[in-house]
């Protein structure tokens, strides 16, 4: 275990699986104590029981982010359970169904929008509160999609909200920064995940990865691992001075 993080709480929304997963064990490994949030309450629990087996401490929040009331109260447990919060994670996200502009359905919008909008800048709302009264400073990441950044045929619904996780953080960065809250995001391509299921096996994710709008540079499918340890490193006293920046880890995808 490499103790960086030691002595720092953080918050991983989506931790059940999937990037959000990684995330966990990288903090984790870094010696920092874990709130695994995930509406999946099975998965939750076995991410945070594999933390504690290799020594780290996990504990497993169920909370459907659709039901936004609950937010603020699952943020005021953690701080209750654990004294602070110094890092949170924005990882929960849903793609939804592939539909045009001329297809879209107004409940299927507000779905996407909750989820990985709206239930993300509360997250950062209540978690940014605690960070400015307990004064030192702390981490915010957001996950956006290299959708955000590539005109092309897509969940419409789920673009715009990752386009809007990018300015959202933007914005956030402006206003933590004199706090010493650094507020950035990642921009992921295609990568092995649930969501991503949809497309097919790893053959067909492969050639996806390899031909088509949704080729990179490397022809080649990230991991979650991948993605999650450019996360972590936002969250490494050695980025201190990085904020309001959206990196990309989508292989070339976007450049």
């Amino acid at each position: 275990m490499n103790p960086e993080l030691a002595g720092k709480v953080a918050i991983v929304t989506g931790g059940a699986s999937g990037i959000g997963r990684a995330t966990v064990a990288g903090l984790l490994r870094h010696g920092a104590a874990v709130a695994v949030l995930d509406r999946d309450e099975t998965g939750a629990k076995s991410a945070a029981d594999e933390g504690r087996k290799t020594g780290g401490n996990a504990l497993a929040y169920t909370i459907d982010l659709v039901d936004t009331k609950l937010i603020a109260t699952t943020v005021e447990r953690v701080i209750q359970q654990f004294g602070r919060i110094d890092i949170l994670v924005n990882a929960a996200g849903v793609a939804g169904r592939f539909q045009t502009l001329v297809e879209q359905e107004e409940s299927e919008w507000d779905f996407i929008h909750t989820i990985n909008l709206k239930a993300s800048m509360l997250m950062m709302k209540y978690v940014a509160r605690h960070m400015i009264d307990r004064g030192g400073g702390g981490r915010i990441v957001n996950i956006s999609s290299s959708s955000a950044f590539r005109a092309r045929q897509s969940p419409i619904a789920y673009a715009s909200s990752k386009a809007a996780i990018v300015q959202l953080t933007r914005s956030a960065a402006a206003e933590l920064g004199k706090h010493d809250i650094n507020v950035n995001a990642i921009a992921p391509g295609i990568t092995a995940t649930g969501m991503t299921r949809v497309l097919g096996d790893n053959e067909a994710l492969q050639r996806v990865a390899s031909a088509g709008p949704l080729e990179n540079l490397f022809h080649r499918v990230s991991l979650p691992e991948d993605v999650a340890a450019v996360i972590v490193f936002l969250c490494l006293p050695g980025s201190r001075q990085i904020t309001g920046q959206t990196l990309h880890t989508s292989a070339g995808a976007v450049i």
